[in-house]
């Protein structure tokens, strides 16, 4: 994986096209979102909570909870009650939350799921009850939402406050960019594909904003340390040789999260595939945004930082009368000489031979002390 530290890819020079790319992937989630909307569940509709009390234990050694769960979501499938949420209470008790909300479609569907509950459990559990049946609230309602919302903005804020501090202006304008551009593209993604939000969803958003910004500091960090190193080169060399020499650890830890979440999703079970989807798509889409979509932003912003010192410069004018032919007064200009860029690749190349150069000074020294002990041994 050290192949991109040797490479001579042109990332910066591409920013346009990467551009491109998000912007395309962005406006086909909005369009969809705008659209049809998002396919929210329970926690965010509310539904009907229905309790079924059984006379033996659900539970033994060879049922799990989780083979109850399992086994009841397959049943209510075959209903059309694919949206339910369910959990065994005790080992008699069974609680399924539906998103039905009409009083007399919720007692007619409590009797139908009461007697798919008998012919799966009856054997060994007995009859099924309905023990109780409640209308309830979306648990994430309206004042959670905006709640959520304000934190976000706040959090975004004092990200940008940090990373200003702590690197330049530039460096957070482009981080909370970068986490912009992910949230955008995992709400977009989760309405293209009709994944069901829930609670969980909401902290799938708030861990793609923390993997996003922690990789977007580990190469600003890099472009830093950089700049430093080779002083006088285009800055946009030094950042693409910083996206290069990142880019492996990037590579690196992007992929075994992906490999965990990509487990997760196929065998963590019909519950979390929202969530564990949303952490796929949020953490590719972190790896992409950290390389691709912040790094050339400060470019940008440095490049028109560059542009606009220039057009501020004015040349220096030296009045001169011409004495003859009868000329009138001639304005002579005079161009400041700037300093010449030194390309980072020339930069890099003189730093290691100055490198190598102190290196056999040292040794030049070693060996000429040596030789001094060994001379007053003599003697």
């Amino acid at each position: 994986m050290d192949f991109f530290r040797r490479s001579n890819f042109d990332i910066i020079g591409r920013s346009r096209l990467w551009l491109i790319v998000s912007l395309v992937v962005i406006g086909a989630g909005l369009i969809s979102w705008i659209g049809k909307g998002m396919n929210y569940g329970i926690d965010f509709t509310g539904g009907t909570l229905v309790n079924y009390g059984f006379e033996r234990s659900l539970t033994d050694s060879q049922h799990s909870a989780a083979t109850v769960v399992a086994q009841t979501r397959a049943m209510l499938d075959e209903y059309g009650l694919s949206k339910c949420q369910i959990q065994v209470s005790g080992t008699t008790e069974l609680l399924i939350r539906t998103a039905t909300q009409d009083e007399d479609t919720a007692a007619q569907q409590a009797e139908q799921v009461a007697g798919g509950l008998r012919e799966l459990f009856g054997d060994r559990a007995g009859t099924p009850k309905v023990l109780g049946r409640d209308l309830v609230g979306p648990i994430v309602g309206k004042r959670l939402r905006n709640t959520a919302l304000l934190a976000l903005i706040l959090g975004a804020i004092l990200i940008l406050i940090y990373i200003a501090i702590r690197y330049e202006l530039r460096f957070g304008v482009a981080g909370v960019v970068a986490i912009v551009h992910d949230v955008l593209i995992v709400v977009g993604v989760m309405s293209l594909l009709g994944a069901e939000l829930n609670s969980e969803f909401v902290a799938a958003i708030l861990t793609i904003i923390g993997y996003s910004i922690n990789d977007s500091v580990v190469i600003f960090d890099r472009i830093r340390e950089n700049m430093r190193l080779y002083r006088g080169g285009l800055f946009a060399e030094i950042a693409n040789t910083s996206l290069l020499q990142t880019m492996t650890r990037s590579i690196n830890t992007t992929v075994t999260t992906l490999f965990a979440l990509i487990a997760l999703f196929f065998f963590g079970g019909p519950a979390i595939h929202a969530f564990s989807l949303a952490l796929i798509v949020g953490i590719a889409s972190g790896a992409y945004s950290s390389i691709f979509i912040a790094s050339p932003i400060v470019v940008a912003w440095e490049r028109d930082e560059v542009t606009a010192r220039q057009r501020r410069r004015r040349p220096a004018y030296v009045g001169a009368t011409a004495s003859e032919g009868g000329g009138g007064p001639k304005q002579i200009t005079e161009k400041k000489s700037e300093p010449e860029k030194v390309s980072s690749e020339d930069a890099i190349q003189q730093a290691k031979e100055d490198a190598q150069e102190e290196k056999r000074e040292e040794r030049r020294e070693r060996r000429k002390r040596r030789h001094d002990r060994s001379s007053r041994r003599r003697f």
